[in-house]
């Protein structure tokens, strides 16, 4: 956790303060859900429980020499300010081919009208500027992961 900012470490210090128990080995992560324009809009969604889910693709993660997620890890929600804002821990970790995500994922990533169809418009649009960096030729057969969570701390 030496990755975390000083308000980062004090708002995961709260959480911890918080429970019976502090987790064993946790994996904490802190960033803005999504890029600049859209932190605040998606940070709400999961501050009123209508967002969770988040995907991204998988040749994202290995390009940046990342980990996939993993159940039990746990991530701060930053406002666009980049201030800590709430926790959510990953439950469940799904990946598919970009075009045999699920309509469960659209609904559980809580935006727009919820449909697969909104889903794939907006993911096809967040996705594309960054495909030739990526070195993805067809994002329909791109795989997303899918991390599923639960709002553990505001």
């Amino acid at each position: 956790m030496k990755h975390l900012s000083a308000s980062e470490q004090r708002f995961w210090q709260q959480y911890i303060d918080s429970q019976p128990e502090p987790p064993e080995n946790p994996q904490v992560e802190a960033s803005i859900a999504g890029n600049q324009e859209i932190a605040d809009e998606l940070l709400e969604l999961y501050l009123v429980g209508k967002k969770t889910a988040g995907s991204g693709l998988v040749k994202d993660y290995e390009m940046a020499g990342d980990p996939l997620p993993r159940v039990g890890q746990f991530w701060i929600i930053l406002n666009s300010a980049k201030n800590p804002q709430c926790l959510v821990k990953t439950v469940r970790v799904e990946i598919h081919p970009f075009d045999e995500v699920t309509e469960e994922i659209a609904i559980a990533e809580g935006e727009g009208d919820l449909s697969l169809d909104y889903w794939r418009k907006v993911h096809r649009e967040f996705f594309t500027p960054y495909l030739k960096e990526l070195a993805i030729e067809d994002l329909d057969k791109a795989e997303v992961v899918t991390e599923f969570y639960e709002v553990v701390w505001k």
